[in-house]
């Protein structure tokens, strides 16, 4: 397969070669692997990736043809601000998993970062504006989850790196009494603790200008900001170009690259997976991955 070629003049066709084939194989791999109950989280979020990768592959095909169609031209409409968005939750959903279950030196750490990131997932849950009173049979639920949060508020205690952290550190992204638990954070050689911001966290770990600013564009679309709206303005009712198409596909390539080398760093069943695969898959793979963490 000439993949230079293929990116380049046909990249939803490559697209769907790589989440079918070398994604597909290594996460399949990855789920003979018996794991604690909190690191199946791992191949939950790797689940979500795919499924907006394929609602992402879907939707940058076109939909709706337009009564222009003819039997020799297909003409259908392009989603802008779709494709965007979902490029958007596909970022994020790498990142974290990227972040939570790939980045941390040992064990240990990386169940603490689960930890926060469950911690902050139920105190948000409990900012939801519901009246119980009125709605009696979610209050079992409440307590439910008043009960797994207080249970996590002890469970965190007892991690390792948890302890390891020093209290004016640790406090900088954990604090239970001021319902504080942020799971986005750097960290340094000397424990020395930072909290990120999103969009921090996408040039942690995505790293190149390209990324970065498709992840701003991309939310500008989410957000329906003022540029949005002005760019389906003047793109409307007219063709687009795959000047403008392809490039967001082959981030797309590119990103779906990145999860791939997660998986097998994280996964000895996915690592011997991963050397099964066509030569031009490994080398494009791991050649796509030295290029943009380096």
């Amino acid at each position: 397969m000439d993949i230079q070629k293929l990116l380049y003049q046909n990249p939803l066709t490559f697209y769907e070669y790589i989440l079918l084939g070398p994604l597909a194989q290594v996460y399949v791999a990855k789920k003979k692997t018996n794991v604690p109950n909190w690191m199946n989280y791992s191949n939950l979020l790797i689940d979500k990736f795919a499924i907006h990768s394929s609602s992402f592959f879907h939707l940058s095909s076109g939909i709706i043809e337009h009564k222009s169609s003819t039997p020799d031209i297909k003409v259908t409409g392009y989603d802008l601000f779709s494709v965007n968005s979902m490029f958007r939750v596909m970022m994020e959903t790498y990142i974290t998993f990227n972040h939570i279950f790939v980045e941390p030196k040992s064990e240990d750490e990386k169940q603490f970062r689960f930890y926060l990131w469950k911690i902050d997932g139920l105190l948000e849950k409990k900012k939801f504006k519901i009246d119980y009173e009125n709605l009696p049979k979610l209050k079992p639920v409440q307590e439910k989850d008043k009960q797994e949060l207080q249970e996590m508020f002890e469970l965190i205690k007892t991690n390792s790196f948890y302890n390891s952290l020093e209290t004016t550190e640790l406090v900088k992204i954990y604090d239970p009494e001021k319902r504080k638990s942020l799971w986005k954070f750097s960290i340094n050689e000397n424990y020395k603790v930072r909290p990120l911001k999103i969009i921090e966290l996408v040039e942690q770990v995505c790293k190149t200008d390209a990324f970065i600013n498709a992840y701003k564009y991309a939310s500008v679309h989410t957000h329906s900001n003022y540029i949005s709206i002005e760019h389906f303005e003047k793109t409307r009712s007219k063709p687009i170009s795959e000047e403008y198409t392809d490039p967001l596909t082959r981030l797309a390539i590119y990103l779906t690259a990145l999860i791939i080398e997660d998986i097998c760093k994280i996964d000895e069943n996915a690592g011997s997976q991963f050397t099964s695969l066509p030569a031009f898959f490994q080398d494009f793979i791991t050649g796509i991955n030295k290029s943009i963490r380096s």
